[in-house]
Parts: structure tokens; sequence; C-alpha cells
């Protein structure tokens, strides 16, 4: 992880900037480049605050669920868990 420059806003000051972005994003932004639509929940930083974003509106988007947990993932380099069935084999086709 890089320094981070900018400390992570807290407080009602994150909440009125996170009601601004979700007004301003109302569908998530990166289902709408896929021609999706699926509600914005999460407000998420373009560029992460831990690789030197800042909480600008311009590094900030409206993100759904499940995109934000995709984006984390690749930013971040974690890798997708595996499922596993009630046998406790993967259920991805792996025998």
């Amino acid at each position: 992880m890089g320094e981070r420059i900018q400390e992570r806003t807290r407080g009602r000051k994150w909440m009125k900037i996170r009601a601004r972005i979700l007004d301003r994003d109302p569908v998530c932004v990166r289902c709408l480049e896929q021609d999706r639509t699926s509600l914005s929940v999460i407000v998420d930083h373009v560029v992460p605050l831990d690789h030197g974003g800042t909480d600008a509106d311009d590094n900030l988007r409206g993100l759904c669920l499940d995109c934000h947990d995709a984006v984390t993932r690749d930013q971040f380099g974690y890798r997708e868990r595996r499922a596993f069935g009630p046998d406790g084999l993967p259920v991805d086709g792996w025998s």
C-alpha cells in the first residue's frame, strides 16, 4: 500500500458527501457502462485513499454492492473466495 495522503473523512461530513454523490449517481456507474441498471448503495473512491486518492467529488462514484466488491478485489489484489458445497467440495466443477 502507498502512503495515505488524505485522512478518511468520517461522521456528519462524510454523510453529507455520501448523500451528494448518491444523489448525483443514483444508478451504479459501472453497471451503466455495461448497459445494466443497479441502484448505487456505496460511494467508491476511483483512486483509493490508500493509493493517494482524495474525497473530491471527481474521485467519488456511486456503485452497487457487486461492482464495489469487484473493484475492491481488483484494486487491492484480492482473489475471489472459492465456494464450497455442503459436502465440502468446491462447487466450481473441481472433482
